[in-house]
């Protein structure tokens, strides 16, 4: 494509450095681009936040806020992908200080955020122990003009369940309920291993009735937290009363299947 007599536009290179970004060969991305870039064809917004991505990939977040402040100097106007995966990169390598000034400078700029930018805060707050944090994120993500997502509460819940503060999960689970967010397997899966590590084996089998009644099929998951959970307590007739049910629900889909 390079040695063409008339280039290709910067779109067909941007599905080459695009594919090898998602198949994680940051490198060769990098190292294409630096060949675009001695060539003299001159990237796009979307190129340039490929380039991020493979940054932040290889944990090179300083690299990354040299290709944003690159973006601002060719005056591209970053986008919702720019800042997302900025954000992501920041999250991942433990600056979560700085990912939450980005958030707050680039908000008063008159940046608009996604739901993907703040359920990437809540979950790297959450990761780190700093639930309290992401409780003031999710509080004010409204403000903003953005729904709350089972996703944003669900990484909150388990984050509350993993510490055993079960009634302050529970008052989340309610609350989103009440907004009519509606809990999936895996507000459930987080909310019983709390129970378990809490030892509220019964609250923890009450619930797992309670999701099948509401039509959320338990997965592997469910089961194993419960058996663990029983079997840790010596309740072994309980925990081969689950396993059976696990049994014959996954023998009744396999023959569904066939």
């Amino acid at each position: 494509m390079l040695s063409m007599r008339r280039t290709p536009p910067i779109i067909q290179f941007n599905k080459i450095l695009g594919s090898l970004a998602k198949m994680k060969h940051f490198h060769a991305a990098i190292s294409l681009f630096q060949q675009l870039q001695a060539t003299g064809i001159a990237p796009n917004i979307v190129t340039l936040n490929i380039l991020i991505n493979c940054c932040c990939g290889m944990g090179r977040i300083t690299l990354a806020f040299s290709v944003f402040a690159k973006i601002l100097k060719m005056s591209f106007q970053p986008d919702t992908i720019t800042l997302n995966t900025l954000t992501k990169g920041l999250c991942l390598s433990g600056k979560l200080e700085k990912a939450q000034h980005l958030h707050n400078t680039m908000l008063a700029q008159g940046f608009q955020f996604d739901k993907v930018t703040y359920g990437t805060l809540i979950n790297g707050l959450c990761k780190i122990g700093h639930t309290s944090a992401a409780v003031q994120v999710l509080r004010k993500i409204p403000r903003h003009g953005i729904v709350l997502s089972v996703v944003m509460y669900s990484a909150i819940i388990d984050s509350l369940c993993k510490v055993t503060l079960i009634n302050d999960a529970f008052h989340l689970y309610y609350e989103m309920l009440a907004k009519g967010i509606y809990p999936n397997v895996i507000t459930y899966n987080t909310i019983i291993y709390g129970l378990c590590l809490a030892g509220q084996l019964k609250e923890a089998i009450d619930l797992l009735n309670h999701m099948m009644l509401k039509n959320i099929t338990p997965n592997l998951c469910t089961y194993s937290t419960l058996i663990d959970g029983l079997c840790k307590e010596g309740k072994i007739k309980d925990a081969k009363s689950v396993l059976a049910v696990m049994t014959k629900r996954w023998c009744e889909t396999r023959c569904g299947y066939l």
